[in-house]
């Protein structure tokens, strides 16, 4: 069940970037300085997305790649951040964790859904990431 949710959130993170303020010079490459106290964006998205980190199969899900490792088999540690990193990591990740848990066995032990034949894939980014036309389900008692 967590190999499921990490890859759920990799390619559908909660918050599609993160914000960090850089407190020192930081050197990128040969020729690019950030001077101390740039405000820098972090592409969540596009990092979960990116076949140099994930291999040439990043846009199929595939849970199993967190079978043997928490970061997914990605290719630099940091390239797996569905709740940011570090000391301004969100701090509700284990309360999430938990909650998914419980409600995902609680509604897969009653229910069976199906996503509706009018479903279109279509996720676009507001403040989260999300279908951009619902999420039409069938939904069964089980």
């Amino acid at each position: 069940m967590k190999w499921v949710m990490n890859e759920v959130l990799r390619l559908y993170p909660p918050a599609p970037n993160v914000q960090r303020q850089a407190r020192e010079d930081i050197k990128v490459g040969e020729n690019l300085i950030v001077p101390n106290g740039t405000n820098l964006w972090i592409d969540v998205v596009a990092m979960h997305h990116d076949p140099e980190l994930w291999g040439p199969d990043v846009n199929e899900f595939r849970p199993e790649r967190f079978r043997d490792d928490p970061n997914g088999g990605c290719r630099h540690k940091m390239g797996y951040l569905p709740f940011g990193f570090g000391g301004r990591m969100c701090v509700g990740r284990n309360l999430t964790f938990m909650e998914y848990k419980i409600v995902l066995s609680l509604l897969l032990s009653r229910f069976s859904f199906h996503l509706s034949p009018s479903y279109h894939h279509s996720p676009s980014i507001m403040l989260s990431l999300r279908p951009s036309c619902g999420l039409p389900l069938i939904v069964r008692p089980l």
